[in-house]
């Protein structure tokens, strides 16, 4: 007796698609909730290329049925368990977490640009101005301090304003 297997109509087709879809989005939301909460903004590096990763991943199985679904889900369990012990690691040493995301930068002190450190990040002058610009800062010498912070966001201290009688 010859077996016949069954063929897949073109609905079937879309319905296991849509199903893993809905099912990788879920476990991907519980994924990036299981390493924490932050916006793109607010990542580390080694938070965003692990979102970068996973994102790459997930698409794999996604788009076609030959692929196991567990070949997807797999190495972004390992990739949250990694950036999970990642975590850990870096709360408990501060050597580890400054190898991992470096170290805020003094860019200027004392209303003085410090030359080197703008070389060293690769910050033109005029993406400088830009991001003082964006924090209502049109003249340097009102800044006491400036840091670059490992996000790259810059935070800043202004001198103090003498108080008018």
């Amino acid at each position: 007796m010859k077996i016949i297997p069954a063929q897949n109509t073109i609905g079937d087709f879309m319905l296991i698609l849509l199903l893993r879809t809905i099912l990788i989005y879920a476990f991907i939301i519980l994924a990036v909730r299981l390493m924490g909460k932050r916006q793109v903004s607010d990542m580390q590096t080694s938070e965003l290329v692990i979102t970068l990763i996973i994102s790459d991943i997930a698409a794999i199985p996604m788009q076609g049925v030959e692929q196991p679904l567990l070949s997807g889900l797999l190495p972004i369990m390992v990739l949250v368990s990694l950036e999970i012990i990642l975590s850990i690691f870096m709360m408990k040493s501060v050597k580890f977490r400054d190898i991992i995301c470096g170290n805020p930068i003094v860019i200027i002190e004392d209303g003085k640009i410090l030359e080197k450190q703008l070389r060293k990040l690769r910050i033109s002058y005029e993406d400088l101005y830009s991001l003082l610009r964006q924090q209502e800062i049109f003249d340097i010498s009102e800044i006491k301090i400036a840091i670059v912070e490992t996000n790259g966001s810059v935070s800043l201290l202004k001198n103090k304003e003498e108080k008018k009688n």
